[in-house]
């Protein structure tokens, strides 16, 4: 019990790390944002975001507000029905406290890296066990690429004159080789998750024989990393034999969840009086989420302003143009992120408290 204690402490430990990290952390998103506006204003005109009233009007209010409800709460049960096909005993009101951690941490760490160990975290605090805690991210993770992998350059297939100068088609075509290492990636996590404890405990046993790694702390990870795969490797079986009605509810509700967040600059033009075909900017959000995958920066923070105007560019004034990238951003990322610090900091706290 004194040890599993212990365990949980340095996990919180670890993962809160130290303040300077976050701040360089937050300095860097924040920087790096501040870059990508600029860079757009030069590059496609426009001045700075200026606000619109037409964007708070009652009827736009709610209309944004239940596409946030929608947005959120499909975000958390995409993860909860994942859970439930692989047997993960959690309560749905545990669930969507991580929404808002997710968005948090995976927007302030390259290639959204923190978000997949807060989940794990938060959900062994919660009973979950690490193997299927990670596995269930993942699961839920492939599910949303696999639609995105396949969505985005269909799209682009059908529409190759959805940007300008042929952009997207460019940009796929150079991205052609790391879509195969992703499914190719996908397959072997899938099929043959061994394969990553194989590999990884003969990485363990090199730096042991290299003076990097001692040998007591070589052992200790070597079993750590079989003991999680094979947990990981069962829950992955779980969920293809598990309840089909959860499964297809996990599937559903991360169509929804995509649909929503690609849907998002659609309502923003139509509640400035533009006349917007929904399906072709739907489309359109997903080749820049696609493209946002293959970003290093902290929550794809400067290439997602880029990437946005490089698409949409075409499909309104220049002046609304970084308007409409500041209230997109805002709404997915930004208000998420502001809710992701508040429950980070009262989750942690009352973890924190003896007993």
């Amino acid at each position: 019990m004194q040890e599993e204690k212990q365990q949980r402490q340095n996990g919180q430990a670890t993962l809160w790390g130290k303040p300077s990290a976050w701040l360089a952390s937050a300095t860097l998103f924040i920087g790096l944002t501040a870059t990508g506006f600029v860079l757009v204003s030069s590059m496609f005109g426009g001045e700075l975001p200026s606000f619109d009233a037409r964007l708070v009007q009652p009827q736009a209010l709610a209309l944004i507000l239940g596409f946030l409800v929608v947005y959120f709460m499909s975000d958390g049960l995409r993860l909860y029905f994942v859970l439930r096909t692989i047997g993960a005993g959690v309560k749905i009101r545990e669930i969507f406290p991580l929404v808002f951690i997710n968005i948090l941490f995976s927007n302030v760490t390259p290639l959204a890296t923190g978000g997949g160990f807060a989940q794990v975290w938060y959900l062994q605090r919660h009973g979950v066990p690490v193997g299927s805690s990670a596995a269930a991210t993942t699961i839920r993770t492939i599910l949303a690429m696999l639609a995105i992998f396949l969505v985005a350059p269909l799209f682009q297939f059908l529409h190759p004159g959805s940007s300008p100068n042929g952009f997207a088609r460019i940009t796929l075509q150079s991205l052609s080789g790391f879509i195969v290492l992703y499914l190719v990636g996908f397959l072997i996590v899938l099929r043959r998750p061994h394969w990553i404890a194989t590999l990884l405990g003969r990485l363990l046993a090199l730096a042991s024989r290299m003076g990097i790694l001692g040998t007591d702390r070589r052992d200790r990870w070597t079993n750590a990393v079989q003991r999680e795969t094979a947990e990981f490797s069962a829950s992955f079986a779980r969920f293809v034999r598990g309840s089909r009605l959860y499964a297809l509810a996990a599937v559903a509700c991360t169509l929804v969840f995509l649909l929503t967040l690609f849907a998002f600059p659609a309502l923003l033009l139509e509640l400035l009086d533009y006349d917007v075909d929904w399906l072709t900017v739907i489309g359109t959000l997903s080749v820049v989420t696609f493209l946002m995958y293959f970003a290093p920066t902290p929550g794809g923070a400067g290439f997602a302003e880029l990437a946005f105007a490089g698409f949409m560019a075409g499909r309104m004034a220049p002046d609304d143009l970084l308007l409409v990238i500041f209230a997109w951003r805002f709404l997915t990322i930004y208000l998420g992120m502001a809710i992701g610090t508040i429950v980070s900091i009262l989750v942690l706290r009352r973890k924190a408290q003896p007993g």
